[in-house]
């Protein structure tokens, strides 16, 4: 179809016509997330494991569905557009629960299938016509379980079984190893990978809950060294999935769900562990099981648990954290079991029970143009004042940059993003309190969910925004972990509040300071959140927030100046040395030591914490 528009008018009523379609439409996705279920495509089975992703060199997904007490959908393979599923009804495919995948050099498809419970499966090998499996009975596999394959640069094939250990199969000859016969500490291999230099990297897991593995082990081809709890820093011995770095960085997935304490994200440098667990970063659940590193070096993981519905998906570039949830993105389950880049860099991920997801990770345009987290029709209007023109910041379509001239294509594709939040980076924490029910307020930046306590309402019409929460001024409020270090660098607060009577605090940090109160004179805002010096000292304001009317509050610092804001309106500012270190976490409706007479009564909603200078 070609588009001819002659006037302002035409473009005009082409605009309106656009936001009328779209704000009275319904997406099932995201324009980042699609979802493939077996509902609403040609997947066999909602269910993946750790190692049954893998995409081939003609940009094929290749999904094996499987269970972990047994069965499953088999395999299927998808192009874009069509679905194709192998099964043992219908193919050579030994078992229909699906482990593990690789490719091997000649671009044959290599499936490891198997049945915890009752031994069923084996190794199969498919080069787009013939089928060949191995069992152990016809060859030299040491258990129908086949949990992981990995490639060496030889091209010989590493198999990590259930129960039987390791094998090594060059084509004709296979080599097993197992505790009985060499280094090797535990039978449950998992995981597989190799560095740089050829080392064979190995995860042992315990299937059981509440039992561990043996740890990690390095093999050079000779050598076994083995890594536990014991001797290194690793606080779990059960290892689901390892992943290398660019710079040769070794990132484990670990964890037990029984054992809370133990497990998590762990960085080796073949020196020096760093642990990253629920207790010291954004991680929402202590069990990663899924590992991938994208071509810009981040770190992605997912989380998986049969005992909880916490999870999900998380990325780490080394200093920030992004996670990915069933509340805050358009991933279909709180697990993430497998993970696989493709060509383009865009993110698959296997779930166990939600089908398969497809995350655009790649770059995308800008379509908030004028930052102010959402896309609406004030980002139409600077389109708009631009057309014509080749001004590269609006000439987005055809992806990925534009055909040199900003026209209705560009209309088109910023249309899609009508009414779509768009959450910066520099976005730590945000509340948006719009549940309907429930113990949970779902933090939609990094994943750091609040926990209701007390009887706080859910009012799912009473917000400035949507919903809101309402706080009794009794024993009410919400508590959340870490979000920022006010003495770390410069940061923003704000949120929308209503009612609140003198004295009562807004956001607090728990046993540091109150962030945001209404003062107990006048109820007039301010902030006891100062230096720690004999300089430090609260900054008051003269604007009244307990009136009963909305107001949105904010506390700005820049590293030397505190700035208080009532409706976007500068209410008072002020110079300090510093501020008072504090890694606690957040007290949202109290005070900091939830004091009688400083929690809230009243509406708190649209809670946002950067960790930048934000001017409203």
């Amino acid at each position: 179809m070609k588009w001819i528009v002659s006037s302002k008018t035409s473009l005009t009523s082409i605009i309106f016509a656009i936001i009328l379609v779209l704000s009275t439409r319904s997406r099932s996705q995201t324009a980042e997330w699609t979802v493939y279920n077996i509902n609403n495509s040609g997947l066999p089975n909602n269910k993946s494991l750790a190692n049954g992703l893998a995409i081939d060199a003609q940009g094929n997904v290749w999904i094996g569905t499987g269970d972990w007490v047994g069965g499953g959908g088999g395999l299927a393979k998808f192009d874009g557009e069509n679905w194709t599923v192998y099964t043992t009804g219908n193919s050579g495919l030994p078992y229909n629960g699906v482990f593990a995948l690789a490719i091997d050099a000649q671009e044959d498809l290599w499936i490891g299938t198997g049945d915890y419970l009752d031994g069923r499966g084996g190794l199969a090998k498919f080069d787009g016509e013939n089928w060949t499996a191995y069992n152990t009975v016809n060859s030299g596999l040491p258990s129908k379980d086949v949990s992981a394959l990995a490639f060496d640069t030889q091209g010989n094939l590493w198999i990590g079984t259930c129960k039987g250990g390791l094998a090594k199969f060059d084509g004709a000859n296979w080599t097993v190893y197992n505790t009985g016969n060499s280094g090797l500490p535990y039978n449950n291999v998992d995981t597989l990978s190799f560095d740089s230099q050829g080392n064979l990297w190995i995860g042992t897991v315990e299937l059981i809950c509440g039992q561990e593995g043996g740890g990690l082990v390095k093999f050079d081809g000779e050598n076994w060294t083995v890594y536990n709890k014991a001797n290194s820093g690793l606080t779990s011995n059960d290892i689901w999935a390892l992943a290398f770095d660019a710079q040769g960085n070794l990132w484990i997935g670990t964890g037990d769900d029984y054992h809370p304490d133990g497990g998590g994200l762990v960085k080796f440098d073949g020196e020096n562990w760093t642990v990253y667990h629920t207790s010291n970063s954004p991680l929402t659940w202590h069990m990663v099981t899924s590992l991938a590193v994208d071509a810009q070096d981040n770190v992605w993981m997912g989380m998986c648990s049969g005992h909880t519905t916490t999870g999900g998906l998380a990325k780490f570039d080394g200093e920030n954290w992004w996670v990915f949830n069933k509340q805050n993105s358009g991933l279909p389950h709180h697990t993430a079991t497998g993970l696989a880049f493709d060509t383009q860099g865009n993110l698959w991920v296997g779930t166990y029970g939600g089908g398969l997801a497809f995350y655009l990770a790649v770059a995308q345009p800008v379509f908030d143009f004028n930052g102010d987290e959402i896309v609406d029709s004030a980002d139409m209007c600077m389109m708009i004042d631009y057309w014509g023109t080749d001004e590269p910041l609006y000439d987005i379509a055809p992806l990925p940059s534009g055909d040199g001239i900003v026209d209705v294509q560009d209309l088109i594709l910023l249309s899609e993003h009508l009414f779509e939040e768009i959450l910066p980076p520099e976005l730590v924490a945000y509340w948006k309190f719009d549940e309907t029910e429930g113990a949970i307020a779902y933090e939609l930046a990094r994943g750091n969910d609040g926990y209701l306590f007390g009887d706080p309402v859910w009012q799912p019409d009473g917000g400035i925004v949507a919903g809101a929460l309402q706080f009794d001024g009794i024993d009410d409020y919400v508590i959340t972990d870490t979000v920022l270090n006010p003495a770390d660098g410069s940061f923003s607060v704000f949120m929308w509040i209503k009612g609140g009577a003198s004295g009562q605090v807004v956001i607090s940090q728990i046993d540091g300071a109150n962030w945001l109160l209404a003062e107990a004179a006048e109820g007039n805002l301010m902030t006891e959140l100062r230096s720690p010096g004999r300089s430090g000292k609260s900054l008051l304001s003269h604007t009244n927030i307990t009136d009963g009317n909305w107001h949105r509050i904010g506390l700005v610092w820049d590293g030397s100046n505190r700035t208080l804001y009532v409706d976007s309106i500068v209410v008072a500012e002020d110079i300090q040395d510093a501020l008072g270190s504090s890694n606690s976490g957040l007290y949202i409706g109290c005070g900091k030591a939830m004091e009688a007479g400083t929690f809230w009564f009243g509406l708190i909603d649209d809670v946002r914490i950067y960790n930048r200078v934000v001017i409203p």
